[in-house]
C-alpha cells in the first residue's frame, strides 16, 4: 500500500528584476490533500532580510507566532516571537539570512481544517558570507479558518530572478502504485518514485521500469575557484524488477565547498558522492573544482580548472569541467551533463555547463529540477561557475539545471540540492568557503 504520497501542485520561477511578493490560491486547488509542502529555492536582494509568510491575506498584529532554533556549525541559539503580523522566514539570526543562497521547506498541517489553529513547521539552510547556517522553526497561525491562499513577500529590495517556488500536496490516501520507497507522484502514464536520499525501492509485483540516477554534484575551489562539475548521470530503460526484492538506492551527497585561510591560498572543492541502484553501474560523483591555481578533478562531469586544466567526465555520464590556462586569475566553469564548461579568459570567468532537459516530465511530476522559464523545461546536472576576480574578471554563470553561479566574493551559489548541480567557485581577495555542491537524485518510473 501506498500511503503520504506527495503531488506537485504549482510552480513559479521569478524572471522579473522586480518582483516583490509570491502568492499562492489554493481555492483552485484539487484532491483529497492534508497538509502542504512549500519548497523554495533563492531570496532576497539585500542580505540580513527574510522572506515575510502570511496566510489568507491576514497580517493582524497578535495572530502569528513563532518558536527557532539556529546554528552555524560552531555555536547554537534560540529564540521566540509572539504576538506577530506575519512569520520571518530566517528573521531570528540576519547575519545568516543572505537570501541570494537560501533554501527552505515549509510544512503546514490540515491546512483545510476549520476546527483549530494552523501549525506548521519550516526549515532553512542558507549561506551568508561563506559562513552557513541553519534553522529550524515551529509557528502558529491563530485562526480556525482553512488556509485559502499562501503570500510570501521581501522583507527589503526584490526576490532574486531564478528564484523558485513549488507547491506540493500531501494526500494520506493510497493511490495505486505497484511498489514502495521515495516519494511518489503520478501523472496519466506513469507512478514515479523519487529518492532525494538513500533508501529502498520494493515491488508489489514483477516491474519493468525506466531508472535516472544522478550522483552528487562537485564543490567549488576555494579562492580562484574553479566551478564543481555535475554529479553523473545515467539512465536505465525497460529494467526487469522481481517482486518484493528491495533495491537500494544510494543517493550521491553533496561536495564539500574549498576553502581559503587567505586570498589566493585556496583548497580544491570535495568530489560529489557516487549514486546507484541496486547492482546497476554507479553514476559518478561531479569533479571538484581548482583551488589557487590547481586543475580541476574528474568525476560525473569534469571540474573547472584554476589556471590549470579542466577534469575530465566519465564516459557517457557527462562533460569535461573548462580550462583556465592565463594564470593567475582566469578561472574556468564546471562541466554539466549536456555541455563542457566554459574556458577561461583574462576578463570572464568560465560558465558552468549546461544539464539536460531529457528528464522534464519526470522530474516535473514531483517538482525536482530546476524550471527553465524560456523554454518551460526541468533541467537536472548543471555545472558550477567559476570565480571571479575583482576589478578583472567577471564571474561565470550558472549552468542550467542547478548549478551554482560564480561570485567575486561572497555573490556565489551553492548547487541546487537533489540536481547534482556544481558548486559556484568564489573570487580571489577574499577569505572563506565557496559553493557546496548539489545532492543527486533518483527517480524509477513504470507504467500504470
Amino acid at each position: 500500500m501506498t500511503t503520504n504520497t506527495m503531488v506537485a501542485l504549482k510552480s513559479y520561477t521569478v524572471s522579473g528584476s522586480s518582483t516583490t511578493s509570491v502568492n499562492f490560491d489554493l481555492t483552485t486547488v484539487t484532491g483529497n490533500y492534508t497538509d502542504l509542502r512549500l519548497v523554495i529555492n533563492g531570496g532576497i536582494t539585500v542580505n540580513g532580510y527574510s522572506y515575510l509568510l502570511s496566510f489568507n491575506g491576514d497580517n493582524n498584529a497578535g495572530h502569528y507566532s513563532q518558536t527557532a532554533l539556529i546554528g552555524n556549525g560552531s555555536s547554537a541559539t534560540s529564540s521566540r516571537g509572539t504576538n506577530l503580523n506575519v512569520v520571518y522566514l530566517g528573521w531570528s539570526v540576519p547575519a545568516y539570512s543572505d537570501a541570494g543562497s537560501n533554501n527552505f521547506l515549509i510544512d503546514i498541517m490540515n491546512y483545510a481544517n476549520t476546527t483549530t489553529y494552523k501549525t506548521f513547521l519550516f526549515r532553512e539552510n542558507n549561506n551568508y558570507s561563506g559562513a552557513a547556517g541553519v534553522e529550524a522553526d515551529v509557528a502558529l497561525w491563530r485562526s480556525t479558518s482553512a488556509i485559502t491562499s499562501i503570500n510570501l513577500a521581501a522583507g527589503s529590495g526584490y526576490i532574486n530572478a531564478g528564484s523558485t517556488f513549488t507547491l506540493y500536496g500531501i494526500a494520506n490516501a493510497d493511490i495505486g502504485a505497484y511498489a514502495t520507497g521515495g516519494i511518489i507522484t503520478q501523472d496519466s502514464t506513469y507512478y514515479y518514485h523519487a529518492f532525494g536520499s538513500s533508501g529502498t525501492f520494493t515491488p508489489s509485483r514483477a516491474l519493468t521500469a525506466d531508472i535516472l540516477v544522478v550522483a552528487g554534484g562537485g564543490g567549488a575551489g576555494g579562492s580562484d575557484g574553479g566551478g564543481g562539475g555535475a554529479g553523473g548521470l545515467l539512465a536505465f530503460s525497460s529494467q526487469s524488477l522481481t517482486s518484493g526484492t528491495g533495491y537500494t538506492c544510494t543517493v550521491g551527497g553533496p561536495g564539500a565547498a574549498g576553502t581559503c585561510s587567505s586570498p589566493g591560498f585556496g583548497t580544491n572543492g570535495g568530489q560529489g558522492g557516487n549514486s546507484q541502484f541496486g547492482a546497476l553501474t554507479a553514476a559518478v560523483g561531479g569533479g571538484y573544482g581548482g583551488g589557487s591555481n590547481l586543475g580541476g578533478g574528474n568525476g560525473g562531469s569534469g571540474g573547472g580548472g584554476s589556471g590549470g586544466n579542466g577534469g575530465s567526465p566519465t564516459s557517457g555520464q557527462g562533460y569535461a569541467g573548462g580550462t583556465a590556462t592565463a594564470s593567475p586569475y582566469t578561472i574556468s566553469g564546471g562541466g554539466g551533463a549536456g555541455q563542457a564548461g566554459g574556458n577561461a579568459t583574462a576578463s570572464q570567468s568560465g560558465y558552468g555547463g549546461n544539464g539536460v532537459s531529457t528528464y522534464s516530465s519526470w522530474l516535473s511530476a514531483g517538482g525536482y529540477g530546476v524550471l527553465n522559464p524560456s523554454d518551460g523545461l526541468r533541467y537536472i546536472a548543471g555545472g558550477g561557475g567559476g570565480g571571479g576576480y575583482t576589478g578583472t574578471t567577471a564571474a561565470g554563470a550558472a549552468g542550467l539545471g542547478g548549478g551554482g553561479k560564480g561570485g567575486v566574493t561572497t555573490d556565489f551559489t551553492n548547487g541546487v540540492p537533489n540536481t547534482g548541480g556544481g558548486g559556484g567557485g568564489i573570487g580571489s581577495n577574499t577569505t572563506g568557503t565557496s559553493g557546496a555542491g548539489g545532492s543527486g537524485l533518483i527517480i524509477v518510473r513504470y507504467a500504470k
